[in-house]
């Protein structure tokens, strides 16, 4: 009896963990008419994402990964790939951070704030709802610091498949840089990403899950 009350919590604990894991296959569009796919996963202990992007003559990805808790996401590892090759890329260990292009020579340098590539900022904010005051934002190329960041929060009722949703959009401004980011009540992926700097502008609008 025992034995089996044993085999009856292994099983019941087993799937309640399999229920707690996430992987999400999202298409994006973009303004630059040329479509994005962003594999993310996670099982409630680390997390995994790969962000390609159809760039004529070049295959682009975006690929991070790290931990994450019930507050936090914590990236490690960033990478920059084009055509299969590193173009530049991040490692996180502590308080130190190695960085940059891979043919120019990697940097070293003391990091005392969190850092994230884009992705795994918009990840932070659909799953937490929230951002460090201060973090750090790479492209693996270079360190952008976003201090006394104040995220504000926006909430509106749309439609969506004829049914009325709640859609939270969360604004920010740091360091020149323009951010927004927008999903649904309930849902924990980003249905919208916005980056301006500059004059240039980036946005990503989801089109569909794929399966």
């Amino acid at each position: 009896m025992k034995f089996f009350k044993f085999i009856t919590a292994l099983c019941a604990l087993t799937t309640a963990s399999l229920a707690q894991a996430v992987d999400y296959n999202i298409k994006y569009s973009s303004n630059y008419l040329m479509p994005a796919y962003v594999h993310f996963s996670e099982n409630r202990t680390n997390y995994a994402i790969n962000a390609r992007i159809n760039v004529p003559l070049y295959n682009i990805q975006f690929i991070s990964s790290g931990t994450h808790n019930s507050r936090n996401f914590t990236m490690f590892n960033y990478k920059d790939t084009r055509n299969k090759n590193t173009y530049a890329l991040a490692k996180i260990n502590g308080k130190q951070i190695e960085y940059g292009k891979v043919k120019g020579g990697l940097k070293k340098e003391s990091v005392s704030m969190p850092v994230y590539d884009l992705f795994t900022m918009a990840f932070q904010l659909t799953y937490y709802d929230k951002l460090p005051v201060n973090f750090i934002i790479t492209n693996g190329k270079k360190l952008y610091p976003m201090n006394n960041v104040f995220v504000k929060k926006f909430e509106q009722n749309v439609n969506n498949a004829g049914k009325t949703v709640k859609e939270l959009t969360y604004t920010f401004n740091a360091d020149g840089k323009d951010i927004t980011v927008k999903k649904y009540e309930g849902e924990q992926f980003p249905r919208y990403l916005k980056y301006a700097r500059d004059g240039d502008n980036y946005e990503l609008t989801f089109s569909e899950l794929i399966k």
